[in-house]
């Protein structure tokens, strides 16, 4: 039996040492970056009011109408609430840059019984005067939800030291979402009640706020939004509904960075 011992040269060891050390150092880099990284939860509540705006019924048999600036109830506190959440990925602890998800629930609810000025046509008939909505929509909601999924990019200053002095319990931001809206849509139209969700888009929204820190992990977060929401083909028996939601929110909730 034959043993070989393998022999490795001083040259080789003096090559191979700096190269493991280099990889050493690279994997202690890397694995130390991503443990600086940040990652916040936040789960949040608040109100929603909406702009009065158009609403356009579309249906067979030649009606086409206009409802001049109707308004909307959010009914935001009767359930389901107003509610939301959102996960952000910062790359460091103090990276001012962050990115992540977000899913939030509003509501809509039209006020029927409003008289507005209505233009266009009904079954081929031109129309132009001002008519109680219900007397064409009995009624109109996104009861179950506007409901908002979105991608967001945040960016946030730091006033002070954070974790070391007062100013530094605050984080100012701004940020920008883009994604889908989910609306469930309830609609009784000539008697005839409907209700699904429906998949529309694009949703947009535009945030300004501020994350409290009380402690290492957990904060407060208060937040302004504004919304808009492409909804231009709410389907409903025998036609369809046309709204462009434009609302401004105020929510506050917790917060939980790991």
């Amino acid at each position: 039996m034959n043993t070989h011992l393998a022999y490795i040269s001083p040259a080789k060891r003096k090559i191979g040492s700096p190269l493991t050390g280099a990889l050493v150092c690279c994997l202690l880099a890397l694995s130390g970056s991503v443990a600086r990284a940040e990652i916040n939860l936040s789960a949040f509540t608040g109100a929603a009011l909406t702009q009065d705006n158009d609403l356009q019924l579309h249906q067979s048999g030649g009606t086409d109408l206009t409802f001049h600036d109707v308004s909307y109830e959010g009914r935001d506190f009767e359930t389901p609430p107003y509610f939301g959440v959102r996960l952000l990925w910062f790359p460091g602890e103090g990276s001012h840059w962050g990115f992540g998800a977000e899913y939030f629930h509003m509501k809509l609810y039209l006020d029927a019984g409003d008289t507005v000025s209505v233009t266009g046509s009904r079954a081929g008939t031109p129309v132009n005067r001002n008519e109680r909505v219900s007397d064409s929509i009995t009624s109109f909601s996104i009861s179950h939800g506007l409901n908002y999924a979105l991608a967001d990019v945040i960016y946030r200053w730091f006033p002070g030291n954070r974790g070391e002095d007062f100013l530094g319990r605050f984080q100012p931001y701004v940020g920008l979402g883009l994604g889908l809206a989910i609306p469930h849509v309830e609609s009784n139209v000539g008697g005839i009640f409907h209700e699904e969700y429906q998949l529309h888009g694009p949703g947009v929204q535009g945030l300004a706020g501020v994350n409290f820190d009380l402690s290492r992990h957990w904060g407060l977060m208060f937040e302004y939004k504004f919304t808009y929401a492409n909804l231009d083909t709410l389907e409903i028996p025998g036609g369809s509904i046309e709204i462009t939601p434009l609302s401004h929110h105020l929510v506050a909730g917790i917060s939980f960075r790991f």
